[in-house]
């Protein structure tokens, strides 16, 4: 009787998981909704060239000669930046997992840091300025094999390490943004296992 009320108990328990009122979800025929195409637009190159047609008006008004002049449109994308000519590099030394550092930086100049990465899988990396709005930001990640690269990032970043080595990685302004960032800033790192 024991093992009969057992054995119920349990069928219903596997019969009640399987409810059909969960609807299934079919793909759209007729494809994306209007009001999330603005999504799936692809951007724009970083530069296009566009020709434009100027009139050269000579001295009489019957003579004109068409000249191209080209311009070069830049978008709102965001791009790794090359370091700078005056680009400073500093060792973090990794204690308990944890480095700090407080570099002074000049305005356009980028700032490379490195990192030895011994056993980590991960790496989390903070920047930060008394002025929380600052034009500043990690360009770019790079591991020992140069397959291994990342960016550009914002303010904050977790970057997967899948081998052992010396990475490096460093700061700079947002091209996007007009006024370059100069002066105090923070940078924390932290390795991380899981």
């Amino acid at each position: 009787m024991k093992w009969t009320f057992i054995t119920f108990i349990t069928l219903i328990a596997f019969t009640s998981c399987e409810d059909k009122s969960t609807p299934t979800i079919y793909p759209s025929k007729v494809g994306v909704d209007s009001a999330y195409k603005d999504l799936i637009k692809k951007d724009k190159p970083t530069t296009e060239e566009v020709m434009e047609e100027e009139v050269v008006k000579r001295t009489s008004p019957q003579q004109k000669i068409t000249k191209k002049s080209q311009q070069k449109i830049v978008s709102n994308t965001d791009e790794i930046i090359p370091l700078s000519a005056n680009n400073t590099t500093e060792n973090l030394e990794v204690s308990y997992a944890k480095a700090k550092a407080e570099p002074n930086k000049i305005a356009r100049q980028t700032n490379t840091f490195t990192f030895n990465a011994d056993s980590a899988k991960k790496v989390w990396i903070k920047i930060s300025a008394q002025d929380s709005t600052a034009n500043i930001r990690i360009n770019h990640i790079k591991g020992p094999a140069d397959s291994i690269k990342g960016g550009p990032f914002g303010k904050e970043t977790i970057f997967e390490l899948p081998v052992r080595g010396v990475y490096q990685f460093s700061i700079s302004e947002k091209p996007t943004n007009p006024k370059p960032y100069a002066g105090k800033y923070k940078v924390e790192l932290k390795l991380l296992w899981k």
